[in-house]
C-alpha cells in the first residue's frame, strides 16, 4: 500500500511538472531591443496663421521606422524608450477660412483659362519622435500575445513648403504683384503622446515578431512663413498640431536568458 501511495505521488508530481513546462513564459525579465518599419498616414492638420487665415495642410502617406530599447519588468509589463522617424511629401495647402489665397499651387507655373490646374506645392513634412512607452502583454504564456500601451515624449517636426498663391489678395500693384510664392522652411518641437496596440508572435524564447499600430498626437507647433513679395501677402506664423497613424512590422530580441 505504501508503495502504491509513493508511486501515485510520483506520477502526480511528473504530470504537474509537465503542465508547468507547457505554460512557457515567453517574456523573461530583463532587457530587450527591437526595430520596426512600416507605413504611416498623417491626418489633415489645420494651421492658423498669425495673419488671420486658416490652412489645411496635408502630407502624403509614406514609410516610417522605429528603434526601441526596453526592459521587461515582469511577464505582463514592460517599459521602453522609442526613437521614431516619419517621412512624407507635402500634398496640399488649402485655405479653410479667413482672408488670403484659396490654396498654394505648384510653384513657377503660370495658370490661364486654357490651363487652370492649380497642382500642389513642393515640400515635405518629416517628424522625429522620442517616446517613453509602457506596454502591457495580455497573454505572455501564449505564442500569440496581444498587447496594448501608451507613450509620452517629444516630436520634432520639419515643415517645408514652396507654392504659388492661387490668387493674390488685395489690389495688384508693383509691390503686390499678381504672381507670388509662399515659402515655409521651419521646424519646431512639441509635446507628443501616442496610443499603441498590436500582437506579438513569439518565434523563439528570445525572438518575437511585433505587428504594431500607433496613433500619434502633438501639442501646437509653430512654423514661420515668408511671402516672396516684401509688400505682398505675408501670413506670418502658422500654428497647429499633428495627428498620425502607423502600422509597422518589427523584430524584438530579449537579452535575458529564458526561464528554466
Amino acid at each position: 500500500m505504501k508503495f502504491k501511495l509513493l508511486t501515485g505521488a510520483a506520477l502526480a508530481a511528473i504530470f504537474a511538472a509537465s503542465g508547468a513546462a507547457a505554460q512557457t513564459d515567453y517574456n523573461p525579465v530583463g532587457w530587450y531591443g527591437a526595430v520596426d518599419a512600416g507605413y504611416h498616414w498623417p491626418e489633415t492638420s489645420e494651421f492658423n496663421s498669425s495673419g488671420g487665415s486658416s490652412f489645411d495642410i496635408k502630407a502624403d502617406s509614406d514609410w516610417t521606422a522605429f528603434a526601441r530599447l526596453g526592459y521587461q519588468v515582469n511577464s505582463h509589463w514592460r517599459i521602453e524608450g522609442e526613437l521614431g522617424y516619419r517621412n512624407g511629401d507635402l500634398k496640399s495647402v488649402i485655405n479653410s477660412g479667413g482672408p488670403g489665397p484659396v490654396a498654394l499651387c505648384s510653384p513657377r507655373v503660370i495658370r490661364s483659362a486654357a490651363a487652370p490646374a492649380c497642382g500642389g506645392p513642393d515640400g515635405s513634412e518629416n517628424a522625429w519622435t522620442l517616446m517613453a512607452n509602457v506596454i502591457y502583454d495580455i497573454m505572455p504564456q501564449s505564442a500569440i500575445d496581444p498587447f496594448i500601451g501608451a507613450g509620452v515624449g517629444a516630436a520634432r517636426v520639419k515643415l517645408k513648403a514652396n507654392g504659388q498663391l492661387s490668387n493674390v489678395p488685395g489690389v495688384i500693384s508693383g509691390t503686390n504683384p499678381a504672381i507670388q510664392n509662399l515659402v515655409i522652411n521651419d521646424d519646431d518641437t512639441a509635446f507628443a503622446w501616442q496610443a499603441i496596440a498590436g500582437v506579438a508572435w513569439h518565434a523563439t524564447d528570445r525572438l518575437s515578431v511585433d505587428l504594431t499600430y500607433r496613433y500619434l498626437g502633438t501639442s501646437d507647433l509653430n512654423f514661420a512663413s515668408a511671402g516672396t513679395a516684401p509688400g505682398g501677402y505675408q501670413p506670418g506664423t502658422f500654428q497647429g498640431d499633428v495627428r498620425d497613424s502607423s502600422v509597422t512590422l518589427g523584430v524584438r530580441y530579449s537579452f535575458a536568458p529564458p526561464p528554466p
